[in-house]
């Protein structure tokens, strides 16, 4: 497979001959001319969903089941087009591997033109996690990272995003995995949350949006008798995340959104966070969704993450 005028979206690793991708939003990008494109992915479950989405349109893509076979699409034309493949479901889910890529006709260069670049850092809320079904148990097949709000507004505003998130995860602490202490901060510059591979990135990113605390709160409220000092655990981790990327971009803008699913009890924990951070960082902001609880296990309902990109749309358009 020549990679040389594709470009990988993500984080990614490169091991044994063959790319794999971890995280929701991860994937690829090329531009073609001619009949048809084909390409196969090995995953770690028994399926993974794959987007294509052409010619740069968001409400132009087409989900697919991905399971052990070479999937084709065929254009009606040959002028040129361009194309993102990308994984939908978390890295919870599984890892996909690509196994093989192909098209018919010749791949072009492409001058991607990004307005921004945008890292993101979340749990379920940014991972889609069970945000297409209002009832029952969350799974692979009703879990939609592009869908998503974020990953949403990110690309429609042409940005190239680099997301790290998982369902269940804490930054610093969470009820739901084991250890219980171990988060996102300690993941940071890693490849995912379930794959300990380091992840060098030295890209320079205009903003970093920070949505996470949900996971953290349902912990910190567990331990009454050590909530004060587990919130300044939280802080302190927050602070941490926050100085890793600011050692490598000064000039970073730093978001912090909560709300998404109308978790009222999680708001002291964050705008606690944001007051002692706020003095540190000039680039610091803040924004609260009037979010939704419908979908599974109290999530926000796809409509709803509709509704909340594009309130991130004009979030990110006033702070840059």
């Amino acid at each position: 497979m020549n990679f040389d005028k594709i470009k990988l979206n993500g984080r990614y690793i490169f091991k044994d001959n063959h790319y794999f991708f971890f995280n929701g939003g991860s994937g690829f990008s090329f531009k073609m001319s001619g009949n048809s494109f084909s390409f196969l992915f090995d995953s770690t479950s028994s399926y993974a969903y794959i987007y294509i989405i052409i010619d740069r349109d968001y409400s132009h893509k087409i989900k697919i089941k991905m399971s052990h076979q070479e999937y084709k699409y065929e254009f009606k034309d040959t002028r040129t087009h361009y194309i993102d493949i990308v994984k939908a479901n978390e890295s919870n889910d599984n890892v996909i591997k690509l196994l093989g890529f192909k098209v018919n006709g010749e791949l072009l260069d492409y001058d991607f033109n990004y307005s921004k670049r945008i890292k993101v850092y979340g749990d379920s809320s940014i991972a889609g996690f069970g945000i297409l079904e209002h009832n029952g148990v969350g799974s692979i097949d009703n879990s939609d990272s592009v869908k998503d709000f974020c990953y949403k507004a990110l690309y429609e505003n042409n940005v190239d995003m680099n997301m790290l998130a998982a369902s269940g995860w804490g930054l610093r602490f969470s009820i739901y995995t084991c250890p219980n202490n171990v988060g996102i901060i300690d993941y940071i510059d890693k490849v995912a949350v379930n794959k300990k591979d380091d992840w060098n990135d030295h890209s320079k990113y205009n903003l970093l949006i920070i949505s996470l605390g949900t996971n953290d709160n349902a912990y910190i409220e567990a331990y009454p008798s050590k909530k004060e000092e587990n919130i300044e655990e939280f802080i302190k981790a927050y602070q941490k995340l926050i100085d890793f990327e600011v050692r490598k971009n000064k000039d970073i803008k730093i978001l912090m959104v909560y709300g998404t699913l109308k978790e009222k009890n999680v708001y002291y924990l964050i705008e606690e966070t944001y007051k002692c951070l706020k003095p540190l960082y000039k680039n610091l902001y803040i924004h609260k969704f009037n979010g939704d609880n419908s979908a599974i296990s109290n999530h926000a309902y796809v409509d709803a993450h509709d509704s909340m990109a594009e309130q991130l749309k004009s979030v990110i358009k006033e702070i840059l």
